[in-house]
C-alpha cells in the first residue's frame, strides 16, 4: 500500500537499515525525470518496451541525470547519514517494462563492491509508480547488521548471477515498498533487498544513487565489469584525502 511520504528518520535508518518512503522530488520534478528517461532511452512513454541499453552512469553524460542524482532532498539526508563530506560514486536506472520476467534476488550491495572501508548509503528514487504488481523494491528490515553468504543462483530469470543463500531469507519479514512518483528510500550497503518481476502493464522506472565519504578507497583492480562507470564527484563539503583522484568525474554541461 502506498503511503504519503514522510521525513527522513536517521533512527529508523540505523535500527532497521532503511528509511522511507520519504517525500522527495516534487511531482513536477519526477515527471520531468520520467520524460527525460524515455527520451534518452529512445522510446515513447506511451509504449514502453524492452531495451538493451546500459542503465549505469547516465549522470556522467546527461546534466538532467546528474541533477537528479544530487537533488537537495538526497544530499540533505546523506549529510545526516554520512556527515558533511559527500562523494557521489554511482547511479543506475532500474527499469522494468510491462511483463518483464526478470527478478532481482535478495542480496547485499556490499557483496559486489570492492571498497575500503565499506561505507555506502543508497537513495532509491521512484520516478513513476512503484507497486507490488510492477516489481517494487522489497526489503527485509533489520538485516543490515551482518554479512550474508551469497551463492550462484543458476536461474535464467534472475537479473543477478548471485544472491543470498536461501536458508538465510525469511520471506515473512519482507516489506514491499510501494512508492509514488518522486518518493525516496534510503538504505545502507548491507540491507537485504531485491524485487520481483513486473507482472503488470505499468512500467517501473526508478534510479538509485550511491554516496560515500572521501576516506573510502575504491580498489579498481578488483572491480569487475565496466570500470568506467565508477567515478567520484564531490557533492558537498571537502575532500581532504584525495584517494580517488584518478577516477574523479566531470559534471556534464548538458
Amino acid at each position: 500500500m502506498i503511503v504519503a511520504g514522510t521525513e527522513f528518520s536517521l533512527e529508523r535508518y540505523r535500527t532497521e537499515g532503511y528509511s522511507g518512503p520519504i517525500a522527495g522530488l516534487s511531482l513536477e520534478e519526477a515527471e520531468a525525470g520520467y520524460r527525460s528517461f524515455f527520451e534518452t532511452l529512445g522510446q515513447s512513454r506511451q509504449r514502453p518496451g524492452p531495451t538493451s541499453a546500459n542503465m549505469s552512469a547516465w549522470h556522467h553524460r546527461h546534466r538532467w541525470a546528474y541533477d537528479l542524482a544530487t537533488h537537495p532532498r538526497i544530499v540533505q539526508a546523506m549529510q545526516s547519514i554520512l556527515g558533511p563530506d559527500l562523494i557521489l560514486w554511482a547511479m543506475h536506472f532500474w527499469y522494468k517494462e510491462p511483463g518483464n520476467e526478470k527478478f532481482i534476488p535478495w542480496h547485499q550491495d556490499i557483496n559486489y563492491w570492492p571498497m575500503e572501508p565499506e561505507i555506502n548509503a543508497t537513495a532509491w528514487v521512484s520516478l513513476g509508480f512503484s507497486l507490488t504488481e510492477n516489481g517494487c523494491l522489497r526489503v527485509i528490515p533489520g538485516t543490515h547488521e551482518r554479512d550474508a553468504e551469497h551463492t550462484s543462483l543458476n536461474d535464467g530469470t534472475s537479473a543477478f548471477g548471485e544472491g543470498i543463500r536461501g536458508d538465510l531469507i525469511d520471506e515473512s519479514k519482507a516489506v514491499d515498498v510501494e512508492m509514488s512518483p518522486g518518493q525516496i528510500v534510503f538504505f545502507n550497503e548491507r540491507l537485504f533487498h531485491g524485487s520481483n518481476r513486473n507482472a503488470s502493464d505499468i512500467p517501473r522506472v526508478a534510479f538509485s544513487v550511491r554516496y560515500t565519504t572521501p576516506e573510502v578507497v575504491f580498489r579498481m583492480d578488483d572491480w569487475g565489469g565496466d570500470k568506467s562507470r565508477i567515478r567520484t564527484f564531490l557533492v558537498h563539503g571537502e575532500d581532504r584525502y584525495r584517494r580517488n583522484d584518478a577516477i574523479r568525474g566531470v559534471v556534464p554541461n548538458e
